[in-house]
């Protein structure tokens, strides 16, 4: 059997927390909406640009350009008449290609983070979930723009490549 102190105590210890247990639910419930919202727009942009650099750091300079599509064969895909001096060139290019992608990267994460940071500082102060739902389209605007710019400088890098590597690769016909 329980003494009157253990009841006391289970008594006291129920109802400090039986307020509090409502109060928490509803923390949570409102932590549970901004984590949704936040996976669902701020990761899926982060990985979408996360593959995007994976996919755009994988290519051979030797065989193609970024602006190769497929549909078209590249003037330069003959490997055995390019020289070692060109050679070590395109390696070059590939590399600081590949720093400059990691560092878009990069850059777009630190947009993406301040972004969400905001986001939860702002949500923190909504009470109500409608009001949470209503900042997540200016988080989607934020994430938006970040994004496009993040697009924007990778297509300028892939010129820029491109016309490098056109310029190496004519070297050899000089």
């Amino acid at each position: 059997m329980l003494s009157r102190k253990t009841l006391t105590a289970f008594a006291l210890a129920v109802g400090v927390a039986a307020p509090t247990a409502g109060f928490g639910q509803q923390e949570s419930t409102s932590e549970r909406l901004v984590d949704d919202i936040v996976r669902d727009i701020i990761y899926r942009t982060s990985e979408a640009a996360r593959e995007e650099v994976r996919r755009q750091t994988g290519i051979d300079p030797l065989e193609r350009g970024y602006s190769y599509r497929g549909d078209y064969p590249d003037e330069h895909h003959s490997r055995h008449d390019i020289r070692d001096e060109t050679r070590r060139e395109l390696r070059q290019l590939d590399d600081e290609y590949d720093r400059k992608m990691v560092k878009l990267e990069d850059e777009l994460h630190r947009e993406l983070n301040k972004a969400e940071r905001e986001f939860r500082r702002e949500a923190a102060k909504e009470e109500k979930p409608e009001k949470i739902r209503e900042k997540r389209e200016k988080l989607r605007e934020k994430v938006d723009k970040a994004h496009d710019k993040f697009g924007r400088k990778v297509r300028k890098e892939n010129r820029r490549f491109d016309e490098e590597r056109e310029k190496i690769l004519s070297k050899r016909y000089e």
